[in-house]
């Protein structure tokens, strides 16, 4: 735990921030009308509570205060571009068995810097874009495979290269080949000291591919193909699974509009070899047989507060057997938008998971907006560990019942594109298979709940 002087410190330093934000962004404008450099960045404190926590080994009940603050400064020479982030992610008062990890906490990391050239014309087709070289952030399609996720303090970064590209008539082409950055430190007295340590490049893990999507293609709905491989092998003080996996699918979408139906079909097929676990002892490589396919509807009322209303299903595969390894692995995506907030919540995930569920989210004005979801919880295989929970029965007998959840949110804008708070809550009323596998917690059903403020500058 750590000392109230250390959270004041923390409290100070964002308030300094947020008081000096005037300051800054003139400044950083008066040395963008001078040379192409430009300046602009965000401060974020989250305060969250959970009770009845679902995962193995953690406390029933925790609580957080995270402050997150985002510089991102460029210099333009005039089709090329120089690009630094700063990201200070520090967390509080959590537990010392809490489920935070590194993704609420990295202090002083240089997220982001690159090299940037922009790209006009590709292959006779007008656009523009930019192909980046050095360390990046990246998300392509709906981010269940490759993501940059607002809910982490900490997002992934990779080091390599990066093309985003769009043509005049909306079609988009990403690629990117690159080595993940491991996220540092990563034993838990130094996450809860906020200690600064550099995130190191993990020379063991090679990740590429990409996605083509084709605007407006099939009855004024887009369509995306992608593909992304991904290769992992052990290297010194550091255990792997040894992924050799390769990822392929496709996304069909409309687009939300104002009195129009709009859908999502996304599947994905995932091949290769990986190890079941990562002992030293377990030396077999199982063959990947796994899957995922994400439906949604939804539809936008014209009218007063232009509420949208969706039914969607979800399913990631799951299991492990002598010789097939059959549970889904998103990757570098991101699950917020589908499954709820995370940090100290976050059960469910793109594997072993079958999910229905409905949603409505609407804006009362252009400050005001707000949503509501509810999802039920299955899972795939009853003899797997249901999603990011760690809970299991290897018997089966404790069914596929994992529970219903009912989550939401409101926002509002204080002073408009500046200042924002928000505030949401979540309850899964856990079901037999949360409450009678072996090593399921003996907690009640898991609450949650959380109030951000961010301001941006």
């Amino acid at each position: 735990m750590r000392t109230g002087v250390s959270a004041m410190l923390g409290g100070a330093a964002c308030a300094l921030l947020i008081g000096g934000m005037g300051t800054a962004h003139a400044q950083a404008k008066d040395a963008d009308a001078a040379g192409g450099f430009s300046i602009e960045g965000s401060v974020r404190a989250r305060a969250e509570v959970v009770d009845g926590q679902v995962k193995p080994g953690a406390p029933d009940s925790d609580a957080m205060l995270s402050f997150r603050t985002l510089i991102t400064a460029r210099y333009d020479f005039g089709g090329v571009h120089l690009t630094a982030e700063l990201d200070d992610a520090r967390s509080y008062f959590q537990h010392g068995q809490s489920t935070a990890g590194t993704s609420e906490t990295n202090a002083l990391e240089p997220l982001q810097a690159f090299l940037g050239i922009d790209l006009g014309n590709v292959a006779g087709q007008k656009g523009k874009g930019v192909l980046r070289l050095g360390r990046f952030t990246a998300s392509s399609g709906s981010g269940r495979l490759l993501d940059r996720p607002d809910w982490s303090n900490s997002p992934n970064s990779f080091l390599g290269a990066n093309l985003d590209w769009s043509s005049a008539r909306g079609d988009r082409l990403t690629l990117i080949a690159a080595r993940l950055f491991d996220k540092l430190p990563s034993d838990r007295p130094s996450i809860e000291d906020n200690q600064v340590e550099l995130d190191r490049a993990n020379a063991g893990l090679q990740f590429w591919g990409g996605s083509f999507t084709r605007a407006k293609a099939l009855a004024g709905a887009n369509t995306e193909l992608f593909a992304y491989g991904l290769d992992e092998r052990d290297r010194a003080g550091r255990a792997t699974r040894d992924r050799d996996l390769f990822t392929f699918g496709g996304r069909v979408n409309r687009t939300p509009g104002k009195g129009k139906l709009d859908f999502e079909l996304e599947g994905a097929l995932q091949r290769g070899t990986t190890r079941g676990s990562t002992a030293a002892s377990d030396l077999l490589d199982r063959k990947v047989r796994a899957g995922m396919a994400n439906v949604e509807i939804g539809y936008t009322f014209a009218a007063g507060w232009t509420p949208r209303v969706t039914a969607f299903f979800g399913y990631a595969s799951g299991d492990t057997t002598a010789t097939d390894y059959r549970r889904f692995d998103p990757l570098f995506g991101g699950r917020r938008g589908d499954f709820g907030p995370l940090s100290l919540y976050g059960p469910a995930s793109w594997a072993n998971i079958v999910s229905p569920g409905v949603a409505i989210e609407a804006k009362p004005s252009k400050a005001w907006d707000f949503s509501v979801k509810a999802r039920k919880f299955l899972l795939a295989s009853a003899t797997d560990s249901f999603a990011a929970t760690s809970v299991r029965d290897a018997t089966g007998a404790s069914g596929r019942d994992a529970g219903t959840q009912v989550e939401g949110r409101v926002r509002n804008w204080l002073v408009p594109k500046k200042l924002r708070v928000e505030a949401g809550a979540a309850f899964l009323a856990k079901g037999r298979f949360l409450t009678d596998a072996t090593n399921a917690p003996a907690t009640g059903d898991m609450k949650f709940g959380y109030l951000t403020l961010s301001t941006f500058f």
